[in-house]
């Protein structure tokens, strides 16, 4: 018969030590974490049309502070009022009590988009206390609901999106799976590699700038032309190195200005004709007289006033110089047939 094993002091003390070590690392936990499973509780009921996600011991928060968990989770169908479909019990801390109140609302929350679901109860103001056992009014999370169809709905559209560009429909689908366009771009690149090629080999104009050095022997030529200009411009060969460099020119330019600026300073001092011209007003007056004179001539002869009128105006004076000038034709018709008739002459012997 095997003997049973004693268990000495030392191995019993040293499992106490370790049971009450776990034990307090225990307490630690539960209070780093806010579990708060010291200290009173009561228990309080609400109902809402569905915790899809939610856990036995998800947390229950008040205004965001935690103040218990959910203690268990009952269906509890109600065909004739759907948002009592389901009872949740609530494990709520003894020092919350007088913050639950009859206008408190619980509801469901989700944390993040795709997160754990936990009770969250809006703090009442208002309203009475909820005792023990008590039912806290609840309210459905239908926005996160919508949210999460709405999610499920564009990913059923994506999903089907992402089929039918792999079947090759659409733009996207053909850019992705008709090999004709990466047949072109295929094409094309061997056409602009050709071209390189031949850019490489001096073939045609941007051949020959880029691998020919004519183009490189001219233009360092025309620089080389224009050094030679420029320094003998510097050294004051040529009409453009006189004209910079002489000061003769400056000096005539000068005279020719100071010489502008005394005529100038002449005809503004009413000197010489130009001058009296340009100050003096008595030409300008004499003008003035003799236009105001021709408009008096002229208004004269307009109103048959005088001879001048009369002979610009008056049709009389036309008529006897038409009838003047007829006498005088056949006058001088007559003396062209007969001069003698005119040209008798007679004498007389007293």
């Amino acid at each position: 018969m095997a003997q049973r094993k004693q268990l000495t002091w030392t191995e019993l003390r040293v499992g106490l030590f370790v049971l009450a070590g776990l034990f307090l690392l225990a307490i630690a936990i539960f209070y780093v974490t806010g579990a708060g499973f010291i200290g009173p509780k009561y228990r309080l009921y609400t109902y809402l049309p569905e915790v899809e996600g939610l856990q036995v011991g998800a947390p229950v928060r008040l205004d965001g502070v935690e103040i218990g968990n959910v203690d268990g989770i009952e269906l509890t169908p109600h065909p004739e009022n759907p948002d009592r479909n389901i009872k949740l019990t609530l494990r709520i801390d003894q020092r919350f009590k007088d913050k639950i109140r009859t206008d408190s609302i619980a509801s469901l929350i989700t944390e993040g988009l795709l997160g754990n679901r936990y009770v969250t109860i809006k703090r009442g103001l208002v309203g009475a206390a909820i005792p023990q056992n008590g039912e806290v009014p609840g309210k459905g999370g239908a926005a996160m609901t919508a949210m999460i169809e709405n999610i499920r709905s564009l990913s059923d559209e994506l999903t089907d999106m992402i089929q039918r560009v792999n079947q090759g429909q659409g733009t996207l689908g053909k850019l992705i799976t008709d090999t004709s366009l990466y047949d072109r771009l295929n094409g094309t690149a061997g056409r602009a590699e050709s071209l390189v090629a031949s850019v490489q080999r001096g073939e045609g104009t941007v051949g020959k700038l880029v691998a020919s050095d004519e183009l490189y022997n001219r233009v360092n030529h025309a620089i080389g032309s224009a050094d030679d200009i420029i320094g003998a411009v510097k050294d004051q060969k040529g009409t453009m190195g006189k004209l910079i460099y002489d000061p003769s020119f400056y000096q005539e330019t000068k005279g020719v200005v100071e010489k502008g600026n005394a005529l100038f300073g002449d005809i503004r001092a009413g000197k010489g004709s130009l001058g009296k011209l340009a100050t003096d007003d008595t030409l300008y007056t004499n003008l003035r007289d003799a236009s105001a004179n021709v408009r008096d001539a002229t208004a004269k002869l307009n109103s048959n006033e005088g001879t001048a009128g009369k002979f610009f105006s008056d049709p009389a004076l036309y008529d006897n110089m038409t009838g003047l000038t007829g006498d005088m034709r056949l006058l001088i018709s007559d003396f062209r047939q007969n001069p003698k008739k005119f040209l008798s002459i007679k004498v007389h012997i007293f």
